[in-house]
């Protein structure tokens, strides 16, 4: 025998696998066919065996719809047995109608959510109360230092609101969990307010309370910042007074006759002469 009928003798082609993979599938149908074949002349020879059939799986079918049916009926009467929570939105504070106005005015002026400030203008006008501070004042200075940005943090440390060190009011910020707490708006606030009454009440006017507020030392170091301060209080002030029409009115036609007021002097425009300057570090 040559080499080539060896190799071919232990390496059966393709050819004679594919034939033998068709003779098993052949006799594969062959059986199903069969077996089909012999299920059907059965169930021919015994119809009683089909009825049985029959009736088995319309049975499964209708015990099946009726399950599904129940189990619907039982969600149904859940859900109406289950009470309705309705989920109630945060209520804002409760303002008058001059906070109201002061409120959407900033909030239009320094781009804040309406609700975000009327808490701080209710915030201000408790404090200040509570302080004996002018409530646009405090939120001036908010204005001013940190356009009403909770998380402001200046280059030496200053945060919140109020921008107010934390580290050197330490005391203040104690009821309040401490430093941390300057982030915290309505303890920034309060903590705020007292440092400016202090810093009014040593400096003896609003104007040098404002400069030993911001830490300077003297009118040329900080940076018109009293000026800037004064100057939002008074938008703030004008708009109060334009948010009481009607207690105006009254109070003119109540009136008898009045002589002519002679206008007020003119407060010095110290913010037009302001030279830009680097603001001084706080000391307060």
């Amino acid at each position: 025998m040559s080499n080539a009928s060896q190799v071919q003798a232990q390496h059966p082609s393709w050819r004679t696998f594919g034939a033998e993979v068709l003779e098993w599938t052949h006799h594969t149908l062959m059986m199903v066919g069969f077996f089909v074949v012999a299920a059907g002349a059965y169930l021919y020879m015994h119809p009683q065996t089909v009825l049985s059939l029959e009736k088995g799986v319309t049975q499964w079918v209708v015990a099946r719809k009726a399950a599904v049916e129940e189990l619907q009926a039982l969600g149904q009467q859940a859900a109406a047995a289950e009470p309705v929570v309705e989920v109630a939105m945060p209520a804002g504070p409760q303002l008058n109608h001059t906070q109201m106005a002061v409120a959407n005015w900033l909030s239009r002026r320094y781009s804040i959510a309406p609700l975000a400030m009327q808490e701080l203008v209710s915030s201000a006008w408790q404090v200040g109360k509570r302080e004996q501070l002018d409530p646009t004042l405090i939120l001036a200075v908010m204005a001013v230092e940190s356009s009403f940005n909770p998380y402001a943090q200046s280059s030496v440390g200053a945060t919140g609101l109020m921008q107010v060190m934390a580290n050197v009011h330490r005391d203040k910020f104690a009821p309040y969990g401490g430093p941390r707490a300057s982030i915290d708006p309505l303890a920034n606030v309060r903590v705020g307010a007292l440092v400016l009454k202090d810093a009014i009440v040593r400096g003896g006017s609003l104007q040098a309370g404002l400069r030993m507020y911001v830490g300077a030392t003297s009118d040329a170091t900080e940076g018109g910042y009293a000026a800037k301060v004064m100057a939002e209080q008074a938008r703030l002030a004008q708009i109060v007074a334009s948010s009481k029409p009607a207690a105006n009115a009254a109070v003119t036609a109540a009136a008898p006759e009045t002589k002519p007021q002679v206008p007020a002097p003119k407060v010095e425009q110290t913010a037009q002469a302001i030279v830009a300057a680097e603001p001084a570090k706080r000391s307060t």
